[in-house]
């Protein structure tokens, strides 16, 4: 490879050859989303129901795990930066982890990389189905309505199938991802006050400093809380100005970590080794938490769209589902058929496959986990170069990093496995 012209195309200016050479047209240039709306959808993807299981993980690896915390949102911002360099790395954009996966280490690594993205892209919103059937559930079994979970399910498919169909990019998914990033918010500000409200009735609850016992699993709770880059590409692909992107993504990890603390600290300082999760498990209840519940659903059924939406235009371009195939009317129809597919198919999962949640906490651990950290740091490695590497201390980092990753998408795995067996052996 040329390290003249590498170095040209994926360093600090790589969006330029986004502009230059794939958005020539003006029509195409006016229908990309705003930096603020690419914002808005990291927030929301990364945030979210993550938010619920971060006071858990504090409270297994005890108040060492904020730091550990941290580390995981720098590890985040910095594989990340590569991931969208590796995009540009030979002067053309590739669009996708996938496309990356096949430059790098041909078909192997694009089946390996292929089936943990579409494992997650379809799996989180039939888990999130699955969720918000289960919270509807409980919420209105309460003023005797009761409909059973599966109902529930259809009803927020039926929901969510609209805006679904009618998104055609993430720069479509902006509305979605703010409201879902305002409930987050609403949800964060209730558990965060009920916590400190709630202190002075909790002095008695135990704290540790370090729990050397717990750390791995905090450690790898932490690293899926930071994961859905799957869907990066997508987000950087719709800016208007793709060299932004470096801005943007500080600032939404930043955003995600700061929530993530505002609501781990006071929690963990309230209710120490009682906390479970999700969060509102086991807390007084009462109006705020119902209302957490409904909010944190809303959440959930508003990040469905945005994941399917990222799975369907992988497979509307694998397809050719543009204009350049297809006339507008009939890429609309064709498109429209494909996501009702999609939609039936997430649907007849949610309800019927046994274990799936299971399935997919263990493919979560193993797909977030290689996909968080270690497959960009890996695509960057091959398709730029490892003397590329500014110094030997960035080398460390990279090689630090790799380590850490990797033990924690291997601790995740073997947790998600007994999780798996434990389930499978006391129901048959």
């Amino acid at each position: 490879m040329n390290n003249s012209i590498s170095k040209v195309t994926f360093r600090s200016d790589y969006g330029s050859i986004y502009n230059g050479s794939t958005c020539k047209d003006p029509n195409e240039l006016k229908s990309k989303g705003s930096n603020w709306t690419a914002y808005m959808n990291i927030v929301c993807v990364l945030a979210g129901s993550g938010t619920l299981g971060i006071p858990y993980a504090i409270q297994l690896g005890g108040w060492i795990s904020i730091p550990i915390l941290i580390l995981s949102a720098i590890m985040t911002y910095y594989a990340n930066i590569k991931l969208i360099e590796c995009l540009y790395y030979d002067g053309t954009r590739k669009t996708s982890m996938s496309d990356l996966a096949y430059e790098a280490y041909g078909n192997v690594g694009f089946l390996i990389i292929g089936f943990f993205f579409n494992a997650l892209c379809i799996g989180c919103p039939i888990l999130f189905l699955i969720l918000a059937g289960h919270s509807l559930q409980e919420l209105f079994i309460n003023v005797g309505i009761d409909l059973g979970i599966r109902t529930w399910v259809y009803i927020c498919a039926s929901i969510m199938c609209i805006p679904f169909i009618l998104l055609r990019s993430m720069k479509e998914a902006a509305f979605l991802s703010v409201v879902g990033t305002i409930t987050t918010a609403f949800v964060i500000i209730v558990i965060s006050v009920t916590s400190v409200v709630e202190y002075p009735n909790n002095r008695d609850k135990q704290h540790e400093f370090i729990n050397f016992r717990n750390i791995p699993l905090s450690m790898a709770t932490f690293s899926f809380s930071y994961g859905g880059n799957f869907i990066f590409p997508q987000v950087e692909a719709s800016l208007k100005e793709p060299n932004a992107w470096t801005e943007i993504l500080r600032f939404a990890i930043f955003s995600v970590t700061i929530m993530y603390l505002i609501i781990g600290i006071p929690a963990y300082l309230t209710y120490g080794e009682t906390l479970r999760s999700p969060v509102y498990i086991g807390l007084q209840p009462g109006f705020p938490i119902t209302i957490s519940i409904i909010m944190i659903t809303i959440h959930i059924l508003l990040a469905l769209p945005v994941y399917l939406t990222v799975f369907s235009v992988e497979i509307e371009n694998y397809l050719g589902f543009d204009t350049k195939n297809l006339s507008k009317i009939r890429q609309h129809i064709l498109r429209i058929l494909l996501r009702i597919i999609i939609m039936i198919f997430t649907v007849y999962i949610a309800v019927n496959v046994p274990y799936f949640s299971d399935l997919m906490q263990l493919f979560g651990a193993t797909g977030n986990g290689v996909l968080s950290v270690i497959a960009p740091i890996l695509f960057w490695i091959k398709l730029i170069g490892w003397k590329e590497l500014n110094g030997f201390k960035d080398k460390c980092w990279v090689i630090f990093m790799l380590t850490f990753s990797t033990c924690v998408t291997v601790i995740g795995t073997i947790d998600a496995l007994n999780i798996l067996w434990i389930d499978i052996t006391e129901k048959s």
